[in-house]
């Protein structure tokens, strides 16, 4: 048996952590998850992001269905992870209370348009590599989600009237356990060597994808070097 025929030492999902580290890192790195983190966050600029994100989540999802009964792709679709409704919804509590402009007139930003062209030339394509996104996007709305939720509550008086809906997950009763899960249908999916190679390599894209959202995003308040705002120093 040749090296590269060898079954890995390690799990795909452990595989994919290792493999996006980088990115990951890189994406917490920017000025505004850095400023959102620290509850700085306009109407506006929340609202921007939440259109492209309805978009891309839009187009993700239903490129999902499309492939339901792909092997590789079926363990992955899995409704209660679903955003494109959420959003919407926040979308439309935002709207009644003011904040931002008629969301459903406004296009796509640019960034999102690449993201969602990406999305549907793997429809098109390589519906397999489909599964970093669904890596990227759900498993860190799972992880990090509480934290934004708490931010965006703070930055813009939401709460009890709704608007944090894109945060919850109703339908997940234990999120430790569901993450836990979800690593295991990556591990267990019947995707080749050179396919896990290509969805870490997507997976790595992805992350790119998803910075250059923020990057079109109106420039927040200046951080120190303690990452404090100057506006709140």
């Amino acid at each position: 048996m040749c090296a590269e025929d060898a079954a890995p030492t390690f799990g795909f999902s452990l595989r994919l952590k290792e493999g996006t580290r980088r990115a990951h890192r890189w994406i917490e790195r920017l000025t505004f998850v850095r400023s959102f983190l620290r509850g700085v966050l306009d109407g506006e600029q929340y609202q921007r992001l939440l259109v492209d994100l309805y978009y891309i989540y839009a187009t993700l999802e239903s490129a999902l269905v499309a492939h339901q009964k792909h092997p590789a792709v079926a363990p992955m679709v899995l409704p209660q992870l679903f955003r494109t409704r959420c959003i919407a919804a926040d979308l439309d509590v935002l709207a009644s209370r003011g904040i931002g402009r008629a969301w459903r007139m406004q296009p796509m930003s640019q960034a999102a348009l690449l993201y969602t062209q990406r999305l549907r030339q793997l429809s098109e394509q390589r519906p397999e590599l489909l599964v970093a996104h669904c890596y990227t996007r759900y498993l860190g709305d799972l992880s990090g989600g509480q934290i934004l939720r708490r931010m965006a509550g703070l930055a813009l008086g939401l709460g009890s009237s709704g608007g944090l809906s894109y945060y919850d997950f109703p339908e997940v009763a234990d999120p430790a356990q569901f993450k836990k899960e979800f690593r295991s249908r990556l591990d267990a999916l019947p995707l080749s060597e050179a396919q896990r190679a290509d969805v870490i390599a997507e997976a790595v894209r992805a992350f790119g994808l998803s910075g250059a959202l923020f990057d079109v995003l109106p420039t927040p308040p200046r951080l120190d070097k303690t990452g404090i705002t100057s506006a709140r120093a």
